[in-house]
């Protein structure tokens, strides 16, 4: 068989064999995913404390561990509490709010068929009315529906304490026994792949921590601008808007934009002038942080081109589910390390 031909079939099951441990990773072993998130997070810190401090391994992790726990429970707290809040909140004026849109919808169709009518002379082509009325109960029904899942989901986050206690066990271990972890593994590769081993495990681990952690402080930075920004012009949801910005900011070629640009609309046409200027500082205020913070914090990490990451969420959440929203690009940096130093230099010989 053509050795190129070989390369592609290897580079297909290696793919196949990724994609399906992610699958049954994410239903059987969450904690310690969780925890190589965590580790991930606090090592940088751990680091400065073994060297600078001269303090032994053990207790670095054991000190930042505690310490990052503690900082966790309070910002879920905090996140839960206010967004339970606000989703109760908006599912029981959901009916108001939605008689107060079908006010407001029937008023501009109402102008914009009257525009029909003076661009066709009185007669509006059958389609144009279809398309442009929706199908507000089910809309409604379909918000209800969301809103009730997702609460469910946070009532059920109390039972979600057991999975961070373990994943919080696992983190101690893995953070300070990683070196232990790396030697044990590389001893089981013969002597001949060790180097190209070697090679991939460091471009892989050094892909997929400098991911977490950079894409981590960008959607917090976002999300905490919102935050702070719409809750000082006391608009209602400022928590929910808060997480929905740090999601979409998560997406290249999307950003807080797709939730901030919408409301500043909206402010304009009320005619709130001086609400829908704030709302463009904070979108400012947000695009400015970021792009002054991402050279500094992604750094020369293994990177990701915008639709790359694009088509790897895509993916992602079609084949693994909502999982696959951050195991998606996670994949997508694995298959990039092991195709740059294995699959490309195998390629290039056989030119």
């Amino acid at each position: 068989m053509n050795r190129r031909l070989k390369l592609i079939l290897m580079l297909i099951l290696t793919t196949v064999g990724i994609i399906l441990a992610a699958r049954y990773a994410i239903e059987y072993l969450s904690p310690f995913l969780l925890a190589l998130v965590f580790a991930a997070i606090i090592d940088p810190f751990v680091n400065i404390m073994e060297k600078r401090l001269h303090i032994s391994r053990g207790i670095a992790v054991l000190l930042v561990l505690l310490l990052f726990v503690a900082v966790l429970r309070l910002l879920l707290f905090l996140l839960v509490a206010n967004l339970t809040a606000e989703l109760t909140h908006f599912l029981s004026l959901l009916p108001r709010y939605s008689t107060y849109w079908e006010e407001w919808l029937r008023a501009l169709l109402a102008r914009v068929e009257s525009l029909l009518l003076t661009i066709f002379d009185g007669e509006i082509p059958l389609p144009v009315p279809q398309m442009v009325r929706p199908e507000l109960d089910q809309v409604t029904e379909t918000l209800r529906k969301v809103i009730g899942w997702v609460l469910s989901s946070l009532s059920g986050l109390p039972n979600f304490g057991v999975t961070v206690i373990i994943a919080s066990i696992a983190t101690f271990f893995m953070s300070r026994d990683k070196r232990v972890f790396g030697q044990f593994f590389m001893g089981l590769v013969p002597d001949g792949w060790r180097p190209q081993v070697e090679h991939v495990k460091d471009e892989i681990a050094h892909g997929i921590i400098g991911f977490l952690r950079s894409q981590l402080i960008l959607i917090s930075l976002s999300g905490s601008l919102a935050v702070i920004g719409l809750t000082a012009l006391r608009i209602r949801y400022a928590w929910l808007l808060g997480l929905l910005v740090a999601l979409f900011d998560f997406l290249p070629l999307i950003g807080p934009s797709t939730i901030l640009v919408p409301m500043i609309l909206y402010y304009l046409l009320l005619g709130n002038i001086a609400y829908a200027l704030w709302l463009v500082v904070i979108l400012g205020v947000i695009l400015i942080s970021r792009q002054l913070a991402e050279p500094r914090i992604v750094g020369a990490q293994l990177g990701l081109h915008p639709l790359t990451t694009l088509t790897s969420v895509y993916l992602g959440i079609r084949l693994l589910g909502a999982g696959g929203f951050i195991l998606g690009p996670l994949i997508m940096v694995v298959l990039k390390a092991i195709m740059m130093v294995v699959f490309i230099p195998a390629w290039k010989k056989e030119s």
